[in-house]
């Protein structure tokens, strides 16, 4: 589609009709987001479903009513949809973006963009070069308590940076990891926690805290589960104004105690048990420091905590959804741009890349030898023994 058809379409879009989207990959979560556009998001209109399981393709077709393709290069060659929303599995992201891209079609991806932050680099440039939008579906960042985060730190009540923490515990049984073959292989998933689980809160955490400069990770697989990729993950961070982090990622623990916490020298932010805590200090931190008279100070704290209201789990995939449309439609800002989006992906192969050489590792990450890492990996990496049947199931808290 030429640049001028694509500016009619979205004249057309205007005054009327929802902005046509073609939902690639429909196991799952693909389904999910079918359903969430038609109920939850007037300004996109589903197009199109795309699934390479002709029977999957074809019953989400008839169940919402659409044309169904197999392939992603059918559903472009018939020009029905001016974007698509990515859903397969996150090693085949790359080559459905770019072939979308290519086509001129804006695109909306699920987290993470891919496995290797070489692939997330892949997929932005070919964003530049179609001149398209590509967004991806971070929507944690759409919780109002993370609204508020993200608006304390963009005022500069933080400060300069002192210290980071990240706490991010979750469970999987092994009956999930059994209940598709390409789970927690290096092959099918390229990763564990850090890929697949965790990602949602390291996005808030990069997006809060920044990008580390080094990192020390380890990472390794507890005797709780049967799988070949990490369930556990650590790191120690370094940033480049001499700040310190903590990051641990797991998938063996009670989700309820998860944390976060940026502390500046302004203020601090705390998410702890679904609540955010922000402060302020009465002066910064240097200034107190380099005082003279006072052996014993200390800033004093204010609390400056905002009420944030609850939103369900299930409307936050909505909201986001409902962004990205009115980003092409009116030019509202886009909230999930996939510049920010591959911060958390640059992050997490870091720390994998650490733990594998059993030292230090530089950000940006060195995509060669992280790519060499992968490659060796999936080399040695088998399917999953299938136990029972396929269970295409997605999480009931978002849903």
């Amino acid at each position: 589609m030429s640049q001028d058809q694509q500016g009619q379409r979205m004249e057309t879009i205007r005054h009327g009709t929802g902005l046509r989207v073609a939902v690639i990959g429909v196991g799952a979560m693909g389904r999910a987001h079918c359903q969430t556009m038609r109920e939850q998001v007037g300004e996109m209109e589903l197009a199109a479903v795309v699934d390479a399981h002709a029977a999957t393709a074809d019953e989400t077709g008839r169940q919402f009513g659409v044309p169904a393709f197999t392939s992603a290069e059918a559903m472009l060659a018939a020009g029905v949809a001016d974007a698509s929303l990515i859903a397969t599995p996150h090693p085949l992201h790359l080559p459905v973006v770019e072939a979308c891209l290519e086509a001129g079609l804006h695109v909306l991806c699920e987290k993470p963009m891919a496995e290797t932050v070489s692939s997330a680099d892949r997929m932005l440039a070919a964003a530049r070069r179609a001149g398209r939008t590509l967004g991806i579906m971070f929507q944690r960042r759409f919780e109002p308590v993370f609204e508020a985060a993200l608006d304390f730190v963009a005022a500069g009540r933080l400060g300069e940076t002192v210290r980071t923490l990240l706490v991010l515990p979750d469970f999987r049984t092994q009956c999930y990891y059994d209940a598709n073959v390409w789970r927690a292989t290096w092959r099918g998933e390229g990763g564990g926690v850090l890929i697949n689980q965790a990602p949602h809160l390291i996005d808030l955490f990069t997006l809060l805290g920044g990008l580390p400069q080094s990192v020390i990770g380890h990472t390794t697989t507890s005797p709780l589960h049967d799988i070949e990729v990490e369930d556990q993950a650590e790191a120690l961070l370094r940033y480049a104004n001499g700040a310190v982090g903590y990051l641990y990622a797991s998938t063996i623990e009670s989700k309820h105690h998860e944390m976060l916490e940026i502390i500046g020298t302004r203020g601090s932010l705390t998410y702890r048990h679904g609540r955010l805590e922000c402060v302020v200090y009465d002066e910064d931190l240097r200034a107190s420091s380099a005082a003279d008279g006072d052996v014993w100070r200390r800033p004093a704290i204010h609390d400056v905590t905002p009420a944030c209201e609850a939103i369900p789990n299930n409307r936050l995939q909505g909201r986001l959804m409902t962004n990205f449309a009115r980003h092409l439609l009116f030019g509202e800002p886009l909230r999930c741009d996939a510049e920010s989006a591959r911060m958390p992906l640059e992050l997490a192969n870091a720390i994998t890349l650490s733990s594998h050489l059993n030292a230090p590792v530089q950000l940006p990450v060195d995509r060669a030898a992280y790519d060499a890492l992968l490659a060796a990996r999936r080399q040695t990496s088998r399917p999953r023994k299938q136990v029972g049947t396929v269970l295409r199931v997605p999480d009931p808290r978002l849903v």
